[in-house]
């Protein structure tokens, strides 16, 4: 069963359908923080003022640097 759902094609995060442990090692990249069921975790490195893309659509502005892994 996988813990990552990235829902569009275009998405830059990915959504935790069950708790993701700090360290843990999940389709290429490794979780920097402990990530909530239902959180959102970065799939690549964001640089600040980059958009946020989840459902293929903006829903935010990065205010900070977030690196792959980070829980967003």
């Amino acid at each position: 069963m996988p813990k990552l759902i990235k829902i569009h094609p275009n998405d830059n995060c990915a959504v935790a359908v069950s708790e993701i442990k700090k360290g843990e090692s999940i389709e290429g990249l490794s979780a920097l923080s402990d990530i909530p069921f239902g959180h959102k975790i970065d799939l690549f490195d964001i640089a600040a003022g980059e958009t946020v893309i989840k459902y293929g659509y903006p829903i935010g502005v990065a205010i900070k640097e977030i690196k792959k892994g980070e829980h967003i």
